[in-house]
């Protein structure tokens, strides 16, 4: 991991096992999605990384797009939010396949739109969270998601501030995915975040053998 987030160095091992973090959260995802999409859905981890909070704008193609998030809060042995992101077009294209018709603007979303896409957040992030759980032997537990819409620029900062508090840390987890399905016309790229809370990166960390010095 490079120096700028805040000193975390993993090895490769340590990588390797935060990528394999990414794709048993992948893997615990497709049945529900392709249950719910009523499709075969197929889910991709291009990469997992820690990076710092303030550069995340810096991986979305257009950091002022509207975009889609479903924000669900992680207490226990590491308090976080996780938060999945998807951009407006994949946004419409999911609601479409989901109700019928893609919604008329996503500044104003219907109920119903708004309650699917907190069951995409739920499949998405619960599976991340239980990933992350089993991975590490932490106890994690969740609460339903909250959905927001907003800037990549604002998206993150609210998301944290609604489940966790003030206070989170200046570094994330960071899992990009690439989710592919024949009613899908192009791959549908999604993140997944963990805000964490104070001292929980590095408790997911030790869990994965990091040590502070190393």
């Amino acid at each position: 991991m490079n120096e700028d987030a805040g000193g975390i160095v993993l090895n490769e091992e340590q990588k390797d096992m935060l990528k394999e973090f990414g794709n048993i959260g992948a893997g615990n995802a497709v049945t529900a999605l392709s249950m719910l999409l009523n499709t075969k859905v197929t889910i991709n981890v291009p990469g997992v990384e820690i990076i710092p909070l303030a550069k995340l704008p810096l991986y979305f193609e257009d950091p002022y797009e509207l975009v889609a998030g479903a924000a669900m809060h992680a207490s226990g042995d590491a308090e976080g939010t996780f938060l999945l992101i998807l951009d407006s077009e994949a946004t419409k294209k999911v609601l479409e396949i989901l109700l019928g018709t893609p919604p008329a603007s996503l500044t104003e979303l219907s109920e119903m739109e708004q309650s699917a896409l907190g069951e995409i957040g739920n499949i998405m992030c619960g599976s991340y969270l239980v990933a992350l759980s089993n991975f590490t032997n932490l106890n994690l537990e969740s609460t339903p998601p909250v959905v927001l819409l907003d800037m990549i620029s604002g998206i993150v900062t609210e998301a944290a501030l609604v489940t966790v508090g003030k206070e989170f840390e200046d570094n994330i987890i960071l899992v990009e995915t690439e989710m592919s399905a024949d009613v899908f016309s192009r791959s549908v790229r999604g993140m997944i975040f963990f805000i964490p809370g104070p001292g929980a990166l590095e408790r997911i960390l030790e869990a994965m053998g990091w040590k502070p010095d190393a």
